[in-house]
């Protein structure tokens, strides 16, 4: 019988151990034999069970089905009743104290995730070990991690460590305390306690009984495991004094101080926090915005917006609270800061619909051959590349498919070897070391044409057009250049006329200069319209018209002045260069159908955004394989990808996709083999594996790393170390 709403009534008793044992639920649709037909899973962690009791009710919960991948439709829930069972004696498992009384606090709601709790140490062990060693210090208490580590709290210092402490280090503490610095001394005040509300309400119905004190036992365990792990980090979470200001607060109500320093009050009897004073009905004053919570070392990423806390999970995963509207959130609320995540991508409509009529325009030749091969090598792209794409006459043969190939490496291009091709031979054809391109200014990195190419290169013009050449192919085939033109150099291919505005982002010094000259009265500076060149040292006199040297500069003709300063600077001296440039540009993406486009739009369209935002990376990222969007490996990807400076930003994005450039219109738009294809970070490999791209299909194969630490040092090295493409790329 076909149903959406299957019921089975089945029964099953396993004899298992919580510690080792998982229970996972698979479904799957019998009617779907050709095509996948998994439809979802829920994986059952077996600590902390209810045990079955006379009298005691145990209602059925609801687990969300967990799909294989983010693409799956399917959506559902099942519902189970599963609990430990009483057996004789001498077999099967055995309830732990406060088993029940943890499980019955926690209830099931159909919105929230289950997530794995630590392992309970074993107590009467360690008390056992405790009796045959001499007795600790006044303030220290021994603790086991979930680990079965042991190591010891100094509760008067607020300290831990994993040595054990002896009388004679114990007793001069007292003195440290005293020394200590009162700037220390709040400090370590302002830590925060992770209070849990069910956890208090729990103790008080159970303040006289056994289970009570394995809730206790449970909670310091819990909070003590995450002391441990963090002992040289200033957010350790250790109890704040609570009866520290808080003397007459009625009965139920504690008080907290939040990360950024502001007093909040807890109403343990309403389950709920206010800022406002419950003995004085006002709220609390914000804190001194000159003294920051302080934040651990490793945190790049900057502060937290004000109001918001992160937290860690028992499973290690983190979370982020917002204090000011009561929420928590997986997601790292830096992300909508564009001074951390990078500026927003400015999706335009405009932009999208001349770029489709531009693909219109653009039609496939035809009697020609499937693809067209390049065969490199990397040590010398440029001259390798110039050979191959100059020696084509006909220039339909470019606008095939291109098979790219680098010599010595095995990969088939299905579009991340031609996407590496550019973005390498970009990096030759625009360094200035060739003397075809120089820097615009002294303190500007864009690039314009030398002037003076012909003095390095002979056959400079022949190289023009074929740099025009593969600007057109980028510009036909959907690729990125990487590179950082002029704006006066897109108004050129546009056929713009070039104002002194646009000399501002070129040079600014020479802006300045001219814009003087157009506000003021230029007679006093006797100037002539004549300039003084520069070329490898030497000055020549170059006149702006005829008998220019002859002819003063007046208030009467500055404008004129101005724009053959202008037309000089940016046109006249590299006209012929210009010209080679758009004669093999013209060969592959006519003039005309660009001209649709304004100089930003040419800019977007030829070398993409420079500039990352990881927001919009991380909201078009697809996951494979047991990732999803909360696993902790994901979150600790994209943390390591906010902590990146844009720089290397780019460089994690070249190394995945073979391009450092955005498209227009963001990461929605990026392209693989066979279309559009989203960037993808699948789970592979072992925690001793580098991670691995395909960048043909804009895919990370990311192993399932043991720490942040590890996955960040492995996925620099891989970016730093990666050269060279094995199998399909």
């Amino acid at each position: 019988m076909w149903t959406l709403n299957p019921e089975w009534d089945e029964e099953f008793i396993f004899r298992v151990k919580p510690t080792e044992h998982k229970l996972v639920l698979q479904v799957f649709d019998e009617n779907r034999l050709t095509r996948d037909d998994f439809l979802g899973m829920v994986e059952l962690n077996l600590l902390n069970l209810p045990k079955e009791q006379e009298g005691r009710t145990i209602p059925s919960k609801q687990y969300i089905l967990r799909p294989r991948s983010a693409r799956s439709r399917v959506k559902g829930h099942l519902e189970l009743y599963h609990a430990f069972i009483r057996e004789p004696l001498g077999g099967g498992e055995v309830m732990r104290p406060g088993e029940d009384v943890l499980r019955s606090r926690q209830e099931s709601d159909p919105d929230w995730e289950i997530v794995d709790e630590p392992v309970m140490p074993n107590v009467e062990s360690a008390a056992q070990n405790q009796e045959q060693l001499p007795p600790l210090p006044h303030g220290w208490e021994e603790r086991q991690d979930a680990n079965g580590r042991t190591y010891y709290v100094n509760h008067i210092a607020r300290s831990t460590q994993w040595e054990r402490p002896s009388f004679n280090n114990g007793g001069t503490y007292n003195d440290q305390v005293r020394e200590r610095s009162l700037e220390s001394a709040v400090t370590e005040f302002q830590r925060r306690f992770h209070i849990s509300v069910d956890d208090i309400e729990a103790n008080r119905r159970e303040s006289n009984s056994a289970g009570h004190q394995a809730a206790d036992i449970t909670d310091s365990t819990a909070q003590s495991q995450h002391e441990a792990e963090t002992l040289s980090t200033p957010e350790s979470r250790v109890p704040n004094s609570l009866d520290v200001n808080s003397e007459g607060l009625p009965q139920g109500w504690t008080m907290q101080v939040a990360p950024n320093g502001r007093v909040f009050f807890i109403d343990h009897n309403e389950r709920a926090t206010t800022w406002v004073d419950p003995r004085t009905g006002r709220a609390s004053p914000m804190p001194n915005q000159n003294h920051p919570p302080n934040r651990r070392p490793e945190d790049e990423l900057g502060t937290l917006p004000e109001g918001w806390e992160e937290r860690v999970h028992t499973d290690g995963r983190i979370f982020f609270i917002d204090h000011n509207t009561r929420t928590t959130q997986w997601e790292d609320p830096r992300l909508s800061n564009p001074q951390i995540a990078g500026p927003a991508v400015p999706y335009s409509r405009d932009y999208k619909r001349k770029y489709e009529y531009l693909k219109s325009q653009l039609r496939k030749p035809n009697n020609v051959p499937n693809k067209f091969e390049i065969k490199v090598r990397r040590q010398s792209i440029l001259e390798d590349s110039y050979r191959i794409i100059s020696s084509v006459n006909r220039t339909e043969l470019l606008k095939t498919k291109l098979w790219v190939e680098f010599e010595g490496e095995v990969g088939l291009d299905y579009g991340g070897l031609a996407r590496e091709w550019f973005f390498l031979l970009s990096k030759e054809m625009f360094n200035p070391y060739y003397g075809l391109f120089e820097y615009s200014a002294m303190d500007n990195y864009t690039l314009q044409i030398n002037p003076f190419s012909g003095l390095c290169n002979e056959e400079h013009l022949n190289y023009f057009k074929f740099i025009g050449r593969i600007a057109g192919m980028a510009v036909y085939h959907g690729k990125l250049l990487d590179a950082f033109f002029i704006r006066p150099f897109y108004k050129m291919m546009l056929g713009k006329p070039i104002d002194l505005k646009d000399m501002e982002s070129v040079d600014s010094e020479y802006y300045n200069s001219l814009l003087w000259i157009k506000e003021n009265d230029p007679s006093e500076l006797e100037l002539t319209f004549c300039l003084d060149e520069e070329s490898f040292g030497h000055f020549s006199q170059r006149e702006l018209k005829p008998d220019g040297a002859n002819i003063p500069l007046t208030n009467e003709n500055k404008d004129e002045y101005i724009s053959l300063v202008i037309q000089w600077r940016f046109v006249s001296r590299v006209q012929d260069q210009m010209n080679a440039f758009l004669d093999g540009f013209n060969g592959l993406v006519p003039l005309n159908c660009v001209k649709i486009f304004d100089e930003h739009e040419l800019e977007l369209l030829m070398c993409g955004i420079q500039n990352i935002d990881v927001k919009d990376w991380k909201q078009n990222t697809l996951y494979k394989g047991d990732y999803h969007p909360n696993h902790i490996t994901v979150q600790w990807f994209w943390r390591v990808v906010l902590s990146f400076n844009n720089e290397m930003r780019a460089r994690l994005l070249q190394f995945v996709t073979g391009t450092s450039r955005v498209p227009m219109n963001g990461f929605k738009e990026l392209y693989g083999s066979n279309g559009p294809q989203l960037f993808t970070i699948e789970k592979w490999g072992l925690p001793e594996n580098y991670p691995r791209a395909h960048t043909c299909f804009n895919r990370l194969d990311l192993p399932p790393y043991e720490s942040y630490q590890q996955l960040r040092d492995k996925l620099v090295k891989a970016i730093e170390g990666s050269q060279g493409f094995a199998g399909v790329d």
